[in-house]
């Protein structure tokens, strides 16, 4: 990992790991752990950051990108047009720093939809004037459980590429 930092120091600032602690969370912390596009775009740099250096150990070049196919049990699975696919996705499972990151950037994107509907939720439901109107929201809501989001990440070029349900969610600018 330091050395995947060393070498991309010279390129563009390091974005640091997500909080590993279990001590109060500070305003930077809260970014990394919420499901927003925020978030996702900070996951996604990470993930940039540790693909670059492990690409760069193996001599592989970051172009053309591919893309996360699945992230089942912890393996990652890749798709593309690229004759290193399978060298690439072996760097991204057996570099646990690198897998695990992937798997947060999957989880952290598919969030964010039930996230925005919660905030509609929260908002709907203190705009009600009486009981009724609080009900007909819940009932409005629950009638409306989101379906699994679908996650799409593309891995290369300069950065981490994220949508999710359709909707690009925002990348990191140094």
């Amino acid at each position: 990992m330091k050395q995947a930092q060393r070498q991309l120091a010279g390129s563009a600032p390091t974005v640091r790991p997500p909080p590993v602690h279990d001590g109060p969370l500070n305003d930077e912390d809260v970014k990394w752990l919420l499901p927003s596009r925020e978030g996702v775009a900070l996951h996604g740099e990470y993930v940039s950051q540790l693909l670059a250096g492990a690409l760069g150990q193996a001599g592989l070049p970051m172009n053309p990108p591919v893309q996360i196919a699945s992230v089942a049990n912890g393996k990652v699975t890749l798709s593309g047009q690229r004759a290193d696919l399978a060298r690439i996705e072996q760097l991204c499972n057996q570099n646990p720093e690198l897998n695990s990151a992937i798997c947060n950037l999957q989880v952290m994107a598919a969030g964010v939809p039930a996230m925005d509907e919660s905030g509609d939720y929260i908002r709907d439901w203190y705009r009600a004037r009486n009981d009724a109107e609080r009900m007909a929201v819940y009932r409005h809501y629950a009638s409306r459980m989101p379906a699994p989001s679908k996650v799409e990440i593309s891995l290369g070029g300069s950065a981490v590429s994220v949508s999710v349900n359709g909707e690009a969610m925002p990348q990191m600018t140094a």
